[in-house]
C-alpha cells in the first residue's frame, strides 16, 4: 500500500475578506489605480456602456455558433438524384489562370459520371492568353467542352457567369471554380435541384501547400464552416446560404432572380435574391466540393478582406429587407446572423481592443460588477464553443488542447487583422467598390510577405507600451503587453512561417 499525502492549502481569512470587499466596491463603479487620470464621469460611463454592449454582442455571436455546433451531426445520405437525361451545363469562370490549371479542371469533370452535360469555360483573359487556354483544353479531346471568351470582359465575375448562362444549353446550371474538386455524385445531386431553389453542395478545404495558415484554414473550413455554419443550419431547418463554388440552379429561376450581381458578393447576393423571390437555398447532403485554401498569409489576408467586405456590402444592400422575409422570426434572425457574422465579429474584436486600451488608460483594475459578470459569461461561452468544436474534431483524432490551441490562434489572428479588416467593413457598408484580386493557386499563393500594416501595428503597440511605462500606468501597460503578445503569436505561428516559401 502506498500512502499519499496531499498538501494542505490554507487561505488566509483576510485574503477572502479583502477580495469580497474589492468585489463589493464594483457594485458602485469601477476600481481604479491610485494615480488614474481624471476622466469626466459621463465619458467613463459612455465607454463602459459601449464595452458592455460589445460584450453582449460577442456572447450572442458565440452562442449562435454553439447552438448550431450542437446540431452539427453527420449529414445523412443525399437523395438519389434526378434522371440523367436532364440537360446540365457546368460553367467555370477563369481569369489569369495557367492553361494547365484549366485543363486539370476539365480532366476532373471528365472523370465524373455526368451524361448529357456540357462544360463551358468562360474566359476574361486577353486574346493571346485565351488562345493558350483554348488549345490546352482542346488537346484533351473532350467533345462536350466549349471555351468561350466574352467580347467585352468588364465587370465582376458575376457578369461573366450571367453571360455564360445565356450561352448554356442545359436546363440546370452548375457553377464551379477552376480550382474546385467536385464530389463524384455532383451531377446526380445537381439535377435534383427544385424549381424555385438554389442547391448548394457544401464546402470543405484542401491545401496543396501545407503551411500554418493553410492548416488553420483547413480546420476552420471543416469544423466551423462545413459542420457548424452549413450542417448545423441545415439540420435545424434554418436557412443556409450558397458559397461561390458548387451551386446548382434551374435556368428559369436563375433568370427570374436576375442572375448574379455585378459585385464581389455574387454568391451571397443570389442567395438573398432567392429568398426575396419566395424561393430558398437548399443544402444537398453528401460529399462536399473541395476548394483550395490560400497557403500564403498575404493571399489569405486579401481573400478574408474580400469576404468581410462582401458580408458588409450585403448588409448595406439587404439589411432592411432581411426582417421582411416571409419566414419565421428565428429564420430571419438566422439569415441576419449568417450575413452579419463576419462584420460583427470584426467590429466587436476591434472595438473591444480599443475599449480595453481606453479602460487601461483610465486605470480601471476591475470594471463594474455587471461588466465582470458579462466577462465571465463570455469566457464560459468561449469554453462551450471550444467544447462543441472539440466534439466534432475528436472524431478525427484532435485532443481538446489541440482544438483550443487552434481557436486561440484563430482569435489572435483575427485580433491582429481587425484594424485592417475594419476598413473593409466600412467600405462594404458604404457600398464602395473594391478591386477583385484573383486568389493565387498552389505555391504562388505563398509569394507575399509581411507588409507595412503588420510592421505599423507592432510599432504602434510598442509605442503604447512605452508610453504606459513612462506614465507608470501598469494597467495600460498590461493591456498593451497582452495585445503585443497576441499579435506576435499570430505573426510567429501563422503569418511568418506561411510566407517562408515565398522568399528567395
Amino acid at each position: 500500500m502506498v500512502n499519499i499525502t496531499f498538501p494542505t492549502v490554507t487561505v488566509p481569512r483576510n485574503l477572502i475578506n479583502d477580495t469580497l470587499q474589492v468585489l463589493n466596491k464594483t457594485r458602485e463603479g469601477p476600481v481604479t489605480i491610485p494615480n488614474a487620470p481624471v476622466i469626466p464621469p459621463w465619458l467613463q460611463h459612455a465607454l463602459l456602456s459601449l464595452y458592455m454592449a460589445l460584450l453582449v454582442l460577442s456572447i450572442l455571436l458565440i452562442a449562435h455558433y454553439v447552438f448550431y455546433a450542437r446540431h452539427a451531426r453527420s449529414d445523412p445520405p443525399g437523395p438519389a438524384g434526378a434522371p440523367a437525361e436532364v440537360p446540365l451545363s457546368i460553367i467555370i469562370p477563369v481569369k489569369n489562370e495557367k492553361p494547365e490549371t484549366v485543363a486539370e479542371a476539365v480532366k476532373r469533370l471528365g472523370a465524373l459520371q455526368c451524361p448529357h452535360a456540357e462544360i463551358l469555360i468562360v474566359s476574361d483573359d486577353p486574346p493571346d492568353v485565351f488562345e493558350e487556354v483554348k488549345r490546352a483544353v482542346e488537346a484533351l479531346g473532350s467533345p462536350n467542352v466549349k471555351v468561350l471568351r466574352r467580347p467585352t470582359p468588364q465587370g465582376y465575375k458575376g457578369v461573366a457567369l450571367n453571360w455564360a448562362a445565356e450561352m448554356a444549353e442545359g436546363d440546370v446550371l452548375v457553377f464551379l471554380d477552376v480550382d474546385s474538386v467536385p464530389p463524384p455524385d455532383m451531377c446526380q445531386r445537381a439535377r435534383a435541384v427544385g424549381e424555385r431553389e438554389i442547391l448548394f453542395l457544401g464546402w470543405d478545404g484542401y491545401a496543396p501547400v501545407k503551411t500554418p495558415v493553410a492548416q488553420l484554414q483547413l480546420f476552420l473550413y471543416k469544423y466551423l464552416l462545413l459542420h457548424v455554419s452549413i450542417l448545423g443550419r441545415h439540420n435545424t431547418g434554418h436557412p443556409v446560404f450558397a458559397l461561390g463554388s458548387g451551386i446548382a440552379v434551374r435556368r428559369e429561376f436563375f433568370r427570374e432572380v436576375g442572375g448574379f450581381c455585378n459585385c464581389t458578393a455574387d454568391d451571397y447576393d443570389i442567395s438573398m435574391k432567392a429568398y426575396l423571390h419566395g424561393g430558398r437555398v437548399a443544402y444537398a447532403p453528401g460529399p462536399p466540393v473541395y476548394v483550395e485554401v490560400p497557403a500564403g498569409y498575404d493571399a489569405f489576408k486579401k481573400q478574408y478582406a474580400r469576404w468581410t467586405y462582401n458580408s458588409a456590402y450585403l448588409l448595406a444592400v439587404y439589411g432592411a429587407e432581411i426582417f421582411k422575409l416571409k419566414m419565421p422570426l428565428a429564420h430571419r434572425l438566422s439569415v441576419f446572423l449568417n450575413v452579419a457574422t463576419h462584420p460583427l465579429m470584426i467590429l466587436t474584436t476591434f472595438s473591444i481592443m480599443l475599449a480595453g486600451v481606453a479602460m487601461g488608460y483610465m486605470g480601471i483594475i476591475l470594471p463594474p460588477l455587471h461588466i465582470l459578470i458579462l466577462q465571465l459569461a463570455l469566457g464560459v461561452a468561449a469554453l462551450m464553443q471550444s467544447y462543441y468544436v472539440y466534439r466534432l474534431a475528436a472524431r478525427d483524432g484532435y485532443s481538446f488542447p489541440a482544438v483550443a490551441g487552434k481557436l486561440i490562434t484563430s482569435g489572435a489572428l483575427l485580433l491582429a487583422l481587425s484594424p485592417y479588416l475594419t476598413l473593409y467593413v466600412l467600405m462594404g457598408l458604404l457600398k464602395r467598390r473594391i478591386r477583385w484580386h484573383v486568389t493565387p493557386k498552389g505555391l504562388a499563393s505563398v509569394a507575399g510577405r509581411l507588409g507595412l500594416y503588420e510592421l505599423g501595428l507592432a510599432a504602434a503597440l510598442a509605442v503604447l507600451l512605452a508610453y504606459a511605462l513612462y506614465i507608470s500606468n501598469w494597467v495600460l501597460a498590461s493591456s498593451a503587453a497582452f495585445l503585443i503578445l497576441a499579435v506576435l503569436h499570430a505573426l510567429a505561428r501563422v503569418a511568418i512561417p506561411s510566407s517562408q516559401l515565398g522568399r528567395g
